[in-house]
C-alpha cells in the first residue's frame, strides 16, 4: 500500500507544492544567534533529533487535551508516566509521517520557512520582526537558529503530509449512498429472547455441592475489616493561632534582606578552542583578550576578539538572566558581578568566555503596610504546621481521654461506627494510618489541609473475615441454580437440530415457560425496542427467511428476518452526512498512518538525552 500512496503522490507534489515555492521571494532573513552551550536535543527518532522546545510542546498539548477533558483542576502528577508515553507516541507517529514525507524527496526552501518564522507573533513586536524576541527565545530554550527551524519545517512537513494524503481518501458520492442506504434500510423481524427466568428446571443442589462452592469461593463471602473511631477536626480557630506585632516587623526584615537582585543583562566574548591550530595559538589570543579587556571598551573587545559571529553584530549581547537561563558554571559567576562588572576568563566546553553585566532590572519592593497581610497569612501558616508537628509529637500514639481533647480544643468529637475498609470516606494513605493505630490511641493528624486537620482514635476494630455458611446457604443454591438454567439455554444454542419459530414447537423442543414471540415491522439501527447488541446482530444478517440463533449476554436470541425494506436517504440531513464522511475519510487516513508507523518501526528507535532529560526533570 506505501508503494501506491508514493505513485500516487510523486505525481500531485509539484502542482501542489508550487503555492509555497512562489511565497519564499518575501524573504525577510532571520540574524543567527548561535548558542555553543551544548547538543540540547531532547530524543533522537532514527535520524530525527527532537528538541527540548518540540518535546515540551507535545508534552504541553497532551497535558491541555487531558485539563479539557476532566477539567482544568486535574491533578496531572499522578498521570506523569502516561503523558510521557503519550508524548512519545505522538512524537513517533509524527516522524513516521515526516519519514514518508522525505522518501518523496521534497525539499522546503530553507528561506521560505525563514520568511514563516519572521511572520509569527512570539517574534514580533507590534507587528514587525523584533530580533531581540527572536533572540531570547532562542536563549530561553537553549536553541540555535538550524534547531528552530528544524522544528519548524517538521511542522510544516507534518501539515502538509496529511493534507497530501488526505486528498488520496475522499469520499465518492456512490460510497456515501451505499452506506446510506444500509444506514437507513428497515427490516421486520420475528423473534424470542430467552433467558434463566424462562428456564424451567427441577434442580436442588445437594449439600456436598454447596458446600465444594463455599469452599472454592470463599473470597465471595468475604466480611471485610470494619473499624469504630472518633474524629476530631482542628482549625486554625480552634488552636487561637495568633501573631505579633514584632513578628510581623521580624518577618518584613527578612523579606527586605532576600530581595533577589532582579534580572541582569549580559553580554560575552567567546574564543572558541576549534577556530585554532592549537593549543598555543588558542591560548595566546585568551591572553591577548585579557590583556585588551584592561585597555579597549568590552564592545571593541567582542568585535575584535571574539569567535561567536552570531552576537557579534549585538556585540555579544546574550540577553537577561534571572540565574536560571544559561548554564550554571556561568550563572555562579553572574550572580557575583554587579552592572558593568567584567568576569575573569571562564572555561566551559574548551572554550573561553569573558561576560559582562550591562543591565540590572530591579524588583519592586513593597511597603510593609502592602506587604504585612500577605506575611500574617505565612507566618499563621507556618505557626499551623508547627502546631501540628506539637500535636503529633504530644497526642500521637497516647491514651489521652476524649473528654481531655474536646476540653483542650473546645471542640466535640464525631464518633463513626463499624466502617468496612475502603468506605471510611479516607483516601488509602490516611486510611491505613488509622487501620493500624492502636484501640483508644490516636493516629497521626490525618486529612492536613491548609486551614484544618483531623485527630483519630480507633475504638473498636473487627478482623476481617468470611461469613458462616448457614448464613449464605440460600446464596449459594440460587447461583448453582442459575448456573444450571444458563447450561439449558448454552445447550439449546449449541443444538442443531432445526426450530420452528412458534409457541408450541419451542415448548416441545426446550423445557421454558412465560416466554413471547414477537414480531417487528420495519425498524431501523436506531430502533431502541431493542438492545445494540441485539440490533447490531439483526443488520449484520444478510439472509432472510432463515432461523437463527445467538446467545447475547447470557439470553438466547431466536430470530428470523422476514423482511428487507429499503430506507429513506433524503432523511439524513447534511450534517449528518457531513459526519459520516469525515469519519470515513478519518479512519481510512489512521489507517494509513498505522501502516506507515509499522513500515518504518521508529517506535524501536527512540532515545532520550538522559542529559538533558535530568536537567529538565
Amino acid at each position: 500500500m506505501i508503494s501506491f500512496l508514493r505513485e500516487r503522490l510523486q505525481g500531485i507534489v509539484a502542482f501542489s507544492f508550487l503555492g509555497i515555492v512562489a511565497l519564499t521571494f518575501a524573504f525577510l532573513g532571520l540574524p543567527t544567534f548561535a548558542q555553543s552551550f551544548t547538543n540540547n536535543d531532547y530524543a533522537k527518532i532514527g535520524n530525527y533529533g527532537i528538541s527540548q522546545s518540540e518535546y515540551f510542546r507535545t508534552r504541553s498539548q497532551i497535558e491541555q487535551n487531558i485539563r479539557d477533558q476532566f477539567g482544568q483542576q486535574i491533578d496531572l502528577n499522578p498521570l506523569s508516566s502516561f503523558i510521557e508515553e503519550q508524548a512519545k507516541t505522538s512524537l513517533i507517529e509524527k516522524y513516521s509521517i515526516i519519514k514518508f514525507f522525505d522518501e518523496l524527496n521534497i525539499k522546503i526552501p530553507t528561506n521560505y520557512i525563514e520568511t514563516e518564522l519572521s511572520r509569527n507573533e512570539a517574534f514580533q513586536i507590534d507587528g514587525d520582526f523584533d530580533q531581540e524576541a527572536f533572540k531570547n527565545y532562542l536563549i530561553n530554550f537553549n536553541l540555535s537558529k538550524e534547531q528552530l527551524i528544524r522544528d519548524y519545517s517538521s511542522d510544516l512537513k507534518l501539515n502538509l503530509s496529511v493534507a497530501l494524503l488526505d486528498s488520496l481518501v475522499n469520499v465518492f458520492d456512490s460510497t456515501l449512498e451505499q452506506y446510506l442506504d444500509l444506514l437507513t434500510e428497515k427490516r421486520t423481524i420475528k423473534f424470542v429472547l430467552l433467558d434463566t427466568s424462562n428456564v424451567l428446571i427441577d434442580y436442588q443442589p445437594e449439600n456436598q455441592q454447596l458446600l465444594e462452592y463455599y469452599d472454592s469461593n470463599s473470597n465471595q463471602f468475604l466480611v471485610p475489616e470494619k473499624i469504630s473511631f472518633n474524629v476530631i477536626n482542628l482549625d486554625k480557630e480552634a488552636l487561637e493561632i495568633s501573631v505579633s506585632e514584632t513578628e510581623l516587623k521580624n518577618a518584613y526584615d527578612i523579606y527586605l534582606q532576600n530581595i533577589p537582585d532582579g534580572e541582569k543583562r549580559v553580554s560575552h566574548a567567546m574564543i572558541i578552542r576549534g577556530n585554532y591550530e592549537d593549543e598555543e595559538s588558542f591560548n595566546e589570543k585568551v591572553l591577548l583578550a585579557e590583556e585588551a579587556l584592561g585597555k579597549q571598551s568590552f564592545e571593541n573587545v567582542v568585535q575584535n576578539f571574539s569567535d561567536d559571529e552570531g552576537t557579534l553584530q549585538e556585540n555579544g549581547d546574550l540577553g537577561f538572566t534571572d540565574g536560571e537561563v544559561f548554564p550554571e558554571e556561568f550563572e555562579l559567576v553572574i550572580a557575583a558581578l554587579s552592572e558593568g562588572d567584567i568576569s575573569e576568563k571562564i572555561f566551559y566546553e574548551g572554550n573561553v568566555h569573558f561576560l559582562k553585566i550591562t543591565d540590572v532590572s530591579g524588583v519592586e519592593i513593597q511597603e510593609f503596610s502592602e506587604k504585612s497581610d500577605e506575611l500574617l497569612r505565612e507566618i499563621k501558616d507556618i505557626k499551623f504546621e508547627d502546631a501540628i508537628l506539637s500535636i503529633q509529637r504530644s497526642i500521637t500514639g497516647s491514651n489521652r481521654s476524649l473528654e481531655q481533647l474536646e476540653e483542650q480544643f473546645k471542640t466535640t468529637a464525631t464518633l463513626f461506627q463499624e466502617l468496612p475498609r475502603g468506605e471510611s470516606g479516607y483516601d488509602s494513605e490516611n486510611e491505613n494510618l488509622i487501620f493500624d493505630t492502636n484501640i483508644n490511641s490516636w493516629s497521626d493528624p490525618v486529612n492536613i489541609g491548609n486551614d484544618s486537620f483531623q485527630l483519630v482514635q480507633p475504638v473498636v476494630k473487627i478482623d476481617e473475615s468470611i461469613e458462616d455458611f448457614e448464613l449464605v446457604m440460600e446464596e449459594i443454591i440460587a447461583i448453582l441454580v442459575q448456573r444450571a438454567k444458563l447450561r439449558i439455554l448454552e445447550d439449546a444454542y449449541a443444538a442443531s437440530d432445526p426450530i420452528t419459530l412458534d409457541t408450541e414447537s419451542l415448548l416441545q423442543q426446550f423445557p421454558i415457560e412465560n416466554f413471547k414471540i414477537e414480531e417487528f415491522k420495519d425498524i431501523n439501527r436506531t430502533t431502541s425496542l431493542l438492545s445494540n447488541d441485539i440490533v447490531n446482530l439483526v443488520f449484520n444478517q444478510a439472509e432472510t427467511g432463515m432461523i437463527k440463533k445467538e446467545l447475547v449476554n447470557n439470553t438466547l436470541f431466536i430470530y428470523s428476518i422476514l423482511e428487507r425494506n429499503p430506507g429513506e436517504n433524503d432523511s439524513v440531513g447534511e450534517e449528518d452526512r457531513a459526519s459520516i464522511i469525515s469519519q470515513s475519510r478519518s479512519s481510512q487516513l489512521q489507517y494509513i498512518f498505522n501502516a506507515l508507523r509499522a513500515e518504518y518501526g521508529l517506535d524501536n528507535k527512540y532515545s532520550e538525552n538522559e542529559l538533558i532529560v535530568n536537567q529538565t526533570s
